[in-house]
């Protein structure tokens, strides 16, 4: 582990000594490292599918799952609606789901689906509260899916709030374990695709997948 950085046990938290008595957090949600540049989708799609107990798709099916999403080579990946299409084609009686996303998401006047970080704090924390996690993409590594599983209250002006992402790209804390930290409202200001969607999909990118 690199001396710069602190290891948590966010797979289960409890387990810490430290006082996480503001965090909001999907406990034992099980993360995996993607193998190609481009199937960071793919490795989402197993990640969540794999916390709901759904285990149609494992590690192993990772370069599968790229023609199930219409993933095209580095430095394009998956299209926002073809992710979409992906869970709602899957929904069955087993496993029904019900998607939301930013593809019909109510906007404002600039396209956004929260015009505030307030907004975005209290749409993340809802979802965690209830147990789902929250695919987004953004213009990481030119355009890079991951999922916050997890929401740190860290003081009242929200300006050291921190969240915790299931990362298929963990490379840069010292520590692969899929598990990755980021200042919540420097995500919210650098939430928007570059070049990787259609334009009118590249502004605050999220899938929540409902079980």
């Amino acid at each position: 582990m690199s001396k710069y950085y602190k290891e948590y046990n966010f797979f289960d938290i409890s387990k810490e000594k430290e006082d996480f008595s503001n965090l909001t957090i999907l406990n034992h949600f099980k993360t995996m490292q993607q193998s190609y540049e481009n199937t960071c989708a793919s490795a989402c799609a197993i990640m969540l599918l794999n916390y709901y107990n759904d285990n149609r798709f494992s590690e192993q099916d990772e370069l599968k799952l790229t023609k199930f999403l219409k993933t095209k080579p580095f430095p394009i990946g998956t299209e926002l609606s073809s992710f979409v299409k992906f869970f709602k084609t899957i929904s069955s009686s087993e496993h029904n789901y019900i998607v939301v996303s930013s593809i019909d998401y109510k906007k404002d006047k600039n396209g956004l689906c929260f015009s505030t970080f307030e907004d975005f704090k209290e749409f993340v924390l809802d979802n965690l509260k209830n147990g789902y996690p929250i695919i987004v993409e953004n213009v990481d590594y030119g355009g890079h899916y991951k999922i916050i599983i997890g929401y740190d209250c860290v003081n009242d002006n929200s300006d050291e709030d921190i969240l915790i992402f299931a990362d298929p790209s963990d490379l840069n804390d010292g520590n692969k374990d899929g598990y990755y930290i980021y200042p919540a409202d420097r995500f919210y200001y650098m939430w928007f695709d570059d070049h990787c969607f259609k334009k009118k999909h590249r502004k605050q990118p999220f899938i929540v997948v409902k079980k």
